[in-house]
């Protein structure tokens, strides 16, 4: 074990400071990433009927806006702290969260659209802290897939965040749908869909596999 001279400090305890300050940052990272969707999921179950077009609207120039801001960090014109290093010359996660969605106001009903943002916020929340609870494991993991205790852990919150969500709205089959959202959620995030050889950001296909798989049941059973 190489020790500093001066310090008396391992390598060992300097790894250890580095991984811990790591999960600090995913933890402060996934706090606001499950905020954030919340907020969307409330704005958009209270949302009216009849503000549902405006709303979208509004909604896209948001996301047009979060473009925008990129533009000007690639720029050097903004700075923002909490990205990830591969962040730093790519677009930032947050702006595919809410991109995401987006997406589902765009395309599901209400109630799935707002369930599938709820198991974004919340499954992808708690698997992102999990990983990197547990992140000496990344090296023993391959790149396509998500240690089984990560993807327990996005399953049970995802399906969790459903039920509740479906039992609030007196939806008569909570379980059944509730499991097959957290399902389909937790197939995106713990394998990576790439088309052209192109990640596709799991925030986007979170929610749309989430979704997706709700729908489907709902057209085919009920």
């Amino acid at each position: 074990m190489r020790k500093n001279e001066k310090s008396g400090v391992t390598v060992v305890e300097v790894a250890g400071w580095a991984m811990r300050e790591e999960f600090r940052k995913e933890a402060a990272r996934k706090t606001v990433h499950f905020f954030g969707g919340l907020a969307v999921a409330i704005i958009c179950f209270l949302i009216p009927d009849w503000l549902y077009i405006p709303f979208s609207a509004c909604f896209a120039l948001f996301i047009a806006f979060l473009f925008y801001l990129e533009c000007l960090r690639f720029h050097g014109c903004l700075n923002l702290p909490m990205l990830r290093s591969d962040e730093h010359k790519n677009i930032g996660g947050h702006v595919f969260f809410f991109l995401g969605a987006f997406i589902c106001v765009l395309i599901f009903p209400k109630s799935i659209a707002v369930a599938s943002i709820l198991m974004l916020s919340a499954g992808d929340a708690a698997s992102g802290v999990a990983f990197a609870a547990i992140s000496e494991q990344k090296s023993n993991n391959p790149p396509h897939k998500k240690p089984f205790l990560v993807m327990f852990v996005m399953f049970i919150v995802s399906f969790i965040a459903g039920c509740m969500f479906f039992r609030l709205i007196h939806h008569p089959f909570p379980v059944i749908f509730a499991l097959s959202g957290a399902i389909g959620a937790t197939i995106a995030d713990s394998f990576p869909i790439r088309i052209f050889n192109y990640r596709i950001n799991d925030n986007i296909t979170i929610p749309l596999f989430a979704g997706s798989l709700m729908l489907l049941l709902r057209f085919a059973f009920f």
